[in-house]
C-alpha cells in the first residue's frame, strides 16, 4: 500500500510537471513584467505593419512620448507631454499645440502595460533564450493577439508580433532618449474681430 501510494504521488508529480503554466504562473509573470516595464525610465518601441505603416515611439518617464509615423509616403510627428500634444504634419518643421485626446493618452500608456495572458515555452534566437507569453490588446477595428518575448533576467519586453504586426522594444534607460517641447510651434492666426469694420 505504501509503495502504491508513493507510485501514485510520483505519477501525479510527473503529470503536474508536464501541465501548461497554471493561473498562478501567469499572475506571477504578469506582475514581474509589469514591474519591470513600470520601472523603466525610458525606451524606444518601433512598430511596423504589413500594410506599410510604421511608427517609432520614444518614451521618457513619467509621461513623455515622441511618435514619428510614416505611411504611404507621408509622415506625421506627435509629441505628447502629459495631457498636451504637439502635432506636426510636415516632418517636424512646425508643430501646433493642442489638448491630447484621452484615447491617445491611454494608447501611449499601454506601451508600458502589456498584460500576460498565457505563458508560452521559451524561444532561442541566435544563441539567446527568451521567455515568451501571449497577450491580447483591443484595437480600433479588431483585437490584436500577439506573442511577446522578454529578457528572462530583467523581465523587460524584447518584442511582440503576429502575422501582420511587429513591435520591437530597445534602448532601455538610454540617456540619449529625450522628449522635449518643440521649439518651432506655429503661432495661431487670430480670428478677425467681427466688430473691427463697424462704422467704416
Amino acid at each position: 500500500m505504501v509503495r502504491r501510494t508513493f507510485s501514485l504521488a510520483l505519477v501525479a508529480l510527473l503529470a503536474a510537471a508536464t501541465l501548461p503554466a497554471q493561473a498562478q504562473d501567469v499572475a506571477a509573470l504578469r506582475a514581474k513584467v509589469a514591474s519591470a516595464m513600470s520601472a523603466a525610465k525610458s525606451f524606444v518601441v518601433t512598430t511596423t505593419a504589413a500594410s506599410g505603416f510604421s511608427v517609432t515611439v520614444t518614451f521618457v518617464a513619467p509621461d513623455r512620448y515622441h511618435s514619428a509615423l510614416v505611411y504611404s509616403g507621408s509622415s506625421r510627428d506627435v509629441v505628447l507631454i502629459g495631457s498636451t500634444a504637439y502635432i506636426s504634419a510636415d516632418g517636424g518643421q512646425s508643430y501646433r499645440k493642442t489638448d491630447a485626446p484621452t484615447d491617445v493618452i491611454s494608447a501611449q500608456a499601454q506601451l508600458r502595460d502589456v498584460p500576460v495572458d498565457q505563458v508560452l515555452p521559451d524561444r532561442t534566437v541566435n544563441g539567446k533564450t527568451w521567455g515568451q507569453f501571449a497577450t491580447s490588446t483591443a484595437g480600433p477595428q479588431k483585437d490584436q493577439h500577439l506573442t511577446c518575448t522578454f529578457d528572462k533576467k530583467t523581465y523587460r519586453i524584447n518584442d511582440c508580433s503576429n502575422e501582420g504586426l511587429q513591435l520591437t522594444f530597445s534602448r532601455y534607460d538610454d540617456p540619449a532618449n529625450a522628449v522635449t517641447v518643440p521649439s518651432n510651434i506655429a503661432t495661431p492666426v487670430p480670428l478677425p474681430n467681427a466688430t473691427s469694420g463697424a462704422g467704416h
